[in-house]
C-alpha cells in the first residue's frame, strides 16, 4: 500500500452551533419559544381574569338578592303598621260610641217625657243628666274644659272678642265666657271665646259718660232767715 501524503488526510467537520436566546435561528424548547410556547404563556393570566369576573357576578347577584329581600320586607312592615294603624282608629271610635249609647238612651227617653208633656222638673232633671254623663265620657278621653271666668288672659287657650269695664276686676281678666273651650290630653283642640275686663277711661272734663255734658252741682242748700 502506498503512503498518503498529510494534504489527503480528511478534515474535521466543525459541530453545529446552537443560537442563544435573542439569536438568529429557530429558538429551542428551553427558552419558551415557539407557537406552543406563546399559547402557554398567554393562557394563564385569561383563565385567572375569568374566574375573578365569576367571583366578581356572584357577588354582585347574592347583594342584589339580599337588597331586594330587605326593600320587600320595608315594604311588609310599611303595610302592616298602616293596617294597625287603621285597624286602632276603628276600634278608638268603636270605644267612644259604645259610651255614647247610653246618653243617646238617656236623650231619647227625655224626647220621650217632652212628647207626653210630663212633669217640667222631671224633664230638666234628665237634661242635666245627660249633660252630666256626656262630661263624664269626654273625661274618660281626656277632655277637660278650659277654665274661664275670674282667670287671666291666655292668648294661648283664650280668644277675646270683647272688653268691657268691669269695677273690682283687673285688666285682661275674664270676665264672661261666650263659648267653652276644651283640651284632650293636654292639647287644645278648641279655644274658649271670652270677654275680658279693662279700666275705665278718665272722663275728666269730658261731661257725664264722655257724653260732652258737664256733670251736675249739688244744689245749695236754701238759706234760713238765721243765715
Amino acid at each position: 500500500m502506498g503512503h498518503k501524503h498529510e494534504g489527503d488526510r480528511a478534515k474535521p467537520v466543525p459541530e453545529p452551533k446552537h443560537p442563544t436566546h435573542g439569536g438568529l435561528g429557530d429558538p429551542g424548547p428551553q427558552d419558551g419559544g415557539g407557537p406552543a410556547g406563546e399559547a402557554e404563556g398567554r393562557s394563564t393570566p385569561r383563565a385567572g381574569n375569568t374566574a375573578e369576573l365569576e367571583r366578581l357576578t356572584q357577588e354582585a347577584a347574592q347583594a342584589k338578592d339580599q337588597y331586594l329581600r330587605m326593600l320587600a320586607d320595608v315594604e311588609n312592615t310599611r303595610k302592616r303598621l298602616q293596617r294597625e294603624k287603621e285597624e286602632f282608629a276603628r276600634f278608638a271610635a268603636e270605644t267612644v260610641v259604645r259610651a255614647l249609647l247610653p246618653i243617646l238612651d238617656s236623650l231619647d227617653q227625655a224626647l220621650v217625657a217632652v212628647d207626653r208633656k210630663s212633669d217640667a222638673d222631671a224633664v230638666v232633671k234628665g237634661v242635666h243628666l245627660i249633660h252630666r254623663q256626656l262630661h263624664g265620657v269626654l273625661e274618660k278621653e281626656g277632655v277637660r274644659r278650659i277654665p274661664t271666668v275670674g282667670e287671666p288672659f291666655d292668648p294661648h287657650r283664650h280668644e277675646a272678642v270683647a272688653q268691657v269695664e268691669a269695677d273690682g276686676m283687673a285688666d285682661d281678666t275674664i270676665v264672661e265666657e261666650v263659648q267653652a273651650g276644651y283640651t284632650m290630653s293636654g292639647k287644645m283642640i278648641r279655644p274658649a271665646i271670652v270677654k275680658v275686663a279693662k279700666a275705665k277711661e278718665e272722663r275728666s272734663g269730658l261731661g257725664v259718660e264722655g257724653s260732652g255734658q258737664m256733670p251736675r252741682t249739688p244744689n245749695p242748700e236754701p238759706r234760713t232767715e238765721s243765715d
